[in-house]
């Protein structure tokens, strides 16, 4: 039986990370065929249900798909994206002859029974930040900032006035990332984001999830919810096919370079 050292996140969550490394180390390489759920249990020594459930948020991730009749795959190699590389948000709107305003919704540190926790695979008893900002131009919302930050990679964070300096630039100035995950997808937003978006029920926005990690430290993971009709992501490269970045947190690849 494999044996799961993150003992202070649920099984689907070790599960889930276990798995990860896998594919991020290319032990199961693009195209590769995931086991059964049943083989995965038993390897593990949990539940089909808890194995399914690991799966499906990798699945959501985008790094796994799974095709009907014939099972569960290792997504392939993409296109290196440029569209990543995103600036600071106040930058972006000064950039485009904007004022740049953001009212902060929530700033705290996480209880430890909070639904969250989990969200950074930060040890037991280990303290976690939140902060959600609203982010306008010419006071019209654009962007909804969700960001869960180590403590002990910034443990001022919460003193500091993110009306005044964004949490990008602090944390640009505070710490050093080597590892950077995205995903990017369009979703639906719940009763609250839609309302200090002010948009429709049924107006889709752009979610791009964020993880960021200081080796194998997780530093941050940061949640931005724009406007679908409000927000354009533009990416300009060459049209090769580039090489998937597969050097995870606990892999010999690093890229020594700061980046939010």
């Amino acid at each position: 039986m494999t044996e799961l050292t993150q003992v202070t996140q649920p099984l689907y969550g070790q599960i889930k990370t276990a798995i990860e490394r896998r594919i991020r180390a290319a032990e199961w390489p693009a195209d590769f065929q995931v086991p059964r759920e049943e083989d995965l249990a038993a390897e593990f020594g949990a539940s089909a249900l808890t194995v399914r459930r690991a799966l499906r948020e990798l699945q959501t991730e985008g790094m796994l798909v799974r095709v009907q009749g014939r099972g569960t795959f290792v997504v392939g190699p993409r296109m290196q994206c440029a569209i990543f590389e995103l600036s600071d948000v106040s930058e972006e709107i000064s950039a485009s002859g904007g004022v740049h305003t953001s009212e902060v919704m929530s700033l705290c540190a996480l209880a430890p029974d909070s639904p969250f926790i989990g969200l950074l695979p930060v040890p037991a008893g280990s303290t976690v930040f939140h902060s959600r900002l609203l982010h306008k131009e010419d006071g019209t919302p654009v962007q909804i900032e969700d960001r869960f930050v180590n403590a002990a990679e910034a443990p001022a964070y919460l003193e500091q006035d993110f009306t005044r300096i964004t949490p990008h630039a602090y944390l640009l100035r505070m710490t050093e990332v080597t590892f950077v995950d995205n995903t990017i997808r369009a979703i639906r937003p719940d009763d609250e984001s839609r309302e200090a978006l002010q948009v429709d029920a049924n107006q889709p926005c752009l979610l791009l999830d964020r993880r960021t990690w200081r080796g194998d430290v997780p530093v941050t993971r940061s949640r931005f919810l724009y406007p679908g009709d409000r927000y354009r992501l533009r990416s300009a490269h060459e049209a090769t096919s580039a090489q998937p970045v597969l050097s995870a947190p606990g892999g010999t690849g690093q890229f020594p370079r700061r980046i939010r």
